[in-house]
């Protein structure tokens, strides 16, 4: 009779350790999607508190067709310095697709008397088989509804792999107020204009300001600004990170923009908390969103982002001191190497001295990452500085372009890219990018490059003018942090001066 008992007992407890079973997998459940809609209301709050305008909705600016995972990745990045309103592509239509905006406005600036109280310029991309046929509206401050503007629009350059890059005017011939977006539209009843998306509008300059008493249209001050975009294989390392800016700092650019949403919140954070007395350079930040096929719309996005670069970097007065003298747009694999020269301003001084050249036109050499290394170079430098052959591959590499602010007088001068050129020896200076070479053709699951034989094939020729700086970046201050490894496990406690 007692062994029935028992039984019965055992199967009880059973049941109630299954209960129990269930009842913690369900909180476990609840307590993950409490925690889903907790961060999703958060980001929606940040969104709100970093898109919101008086007047306009967030749906409003961010338009149709605009990329929601940019939003993630803006406040992933949530340590970047963005100090100006960021460029964003932004569809106006199935064919176009607007970057950013810029407005020139005589009320800024004394003894200028253009034929429109405003004008606005917008960066835009579309298809170049495809004429635009738009209208515009301009949103003014404080002011519910739009003033419609006067539409026209400028092709930059020639048509690259099907893509064409324009520029849109809109105009208002009369001071309503102050423009602070700009909105295009197709004329097509059906299409309601106030649902197209907006675009933020950036105040740019409109003339160079002369020098008091005196003719000179330069100053023998060369401050060069780098502005960089990703790499044809968008990833970047710490160290390629690190090399990039501590390299052309110490040619003496002070001055960098950077248009990447792939580099890591943790590389962004850590060189946030060097002091500014030890990097004495000014970056900044914004995301890049792709809102085509990556490999197919490269070349024009990178003629886009050089345009933004210009009409950002473009100063009034060039006596100030965070003005740029020079603009140019790299990617993180490539780097201005002066060959006899130990900074740019000494290149420019024997290439340009009178500063009348517009673009400065530099070739570019590759030298492939699964080459041998130098036995001339350290083991222990970095792989720009290991590697010392330039190779001709197929595949074309095509020369970068140095603008020469100091040339413009006018903003209008931008539009004129090509009025002089001057090509730099690459006995002078060349730029070296530094990739993994394989045949482009050939897809290779394991990504591996040439091998050491078929190397060989390839014409290559020495250039050893990397090794010279090899001493100087390896002793650098900000590249003894990173190679030290304490930068990355600083706590915030910790002075980082203690460091060096």
């Amino acid at each position: 009779m007692k062994t029935p008992r028992k039984s019965s007992g055992g199967i009880m407890r059973k049941y109630y350790q299954l209960i129990l079973v269930i009842v913690c997998c369900v909180s476990v459940v609840t307590l993950l999607i409490y925690r889903h809609e907790y961060y999703r209301l958060r980001y929606v709050l940040e969104v709100l508190n970093i898109f919101g305008k008086p007047g306009l909705s967030e749906i409003e600016f961010c338009g149709p067709g605009f990329n929601a995972t940019l939003l993630t990745e803006i406040l992933r990045n949530s340590s970047m310095e963005v100090r100006e309103k960021p460029p964003l592509f932004q569809q106006i239509d199935e064919n176009f697709y607007s970057y950013s905006s810029f407005l020139r406005s005589h009320q800024k600036y004394e003894n200028l008397s253009p034929s429109e109280a405003h004008h606005i310029d917008t960066i835009v991309i579309g298809k170049a088989n495809v004429l635009p046929q738009f209208r515009c509206n301009i949103w003014l401050e404080n002011v519910r509804k739009p003033k419609p503007g006067k539409f026209a629009y400028k092709a930059m350059g020639e048509a690259t792999k099907d893509y064409q890059l324009y520029v849109f005017h809109c105009s208002m011939p009369k001071n309503l107020g102050k423009p602070e977006a700009i909105s295009f539209y197709i004329n097509d009843y059906h299409i309601n204009p106030i649902h197209a998306p907006i675009i933020r509008v950036i105040e740019v300059v409109t003339k160079v300001k002369p020098r008091l008493n005196s003719n000179i249209r330069f100053i023998n001050n060369i401050e060069p600004a780098i502005c960089v975009i990703p790499n044809q294989v968008p990833l970047v390392s710490k160290a390629a990170f690190i090399e990039f800016l501590v390299f052309h700092h110490m040619l003496g650019v002070h001055h960098f923009t950077i248009y990447d949403s792939t580099v890591s919140e943790d590389i962004i954070r850590r060189l946030n908390l060097i002091p500014p007395d030890i990097t004495q350079w000014e970056i900044q930040f914004f995301p890049l969103n792709y809102p085509f096929i990556f490999s197919k719309s490269y070349e024009i996005v990178h003629k886009a982002v050089e345009l933004d670069c210009l009409f950002r970097h473009f100063k009034m007065d060039r006596e100030e001191n965070s003005a740029a003298s020079h603009a140019v747009v790299l990617s993180w694999d490539e780097f201005l190497v002066p060959r006899f020269h130990s900074n740019l301003k000494a290149v420019f001084d024997d290439s340009d001295p009178t500063r009348k050249v517009r673009s400065s036109k530099i070739k570019s050499l590759l030298f492939c990452l699964n080459q041998n290394d130098d036995d001339n170079a350290e083991v222990g430098y970095p792989e720009i500085i290991r590697k010392t052959h330039y190779f001709k591959l197929p595949e074309e590499n095509k020369p970068i372009y140095v603008r020469n602010f100091d040339s413009m007088t006018s903003f209008d001068d931008i539009f004129n890219l090509e009025s002089s050129t001057n090509v730099i020896s690459v006995d002078i200076m060349a730029v070296h990018k530094y990739t993994e070479c394989r045949d482009g053709k050939n897809f290779q699951a394991s990504g591996s490059g040439y091998n050491e034989t078929q190397m060989q094939v390839f014409q290559h020729k020495f250039e050893g003018a990397m090794l010279k700086y090899g001493p100087s970046l390896v002793n650098n201050k900000i590249y003894r942090l990173y190679k030290s490894g304490q930068i990355w496990e600083k706590h915030d406690n910790e002075d980082i001066r203690e460091m060096l």
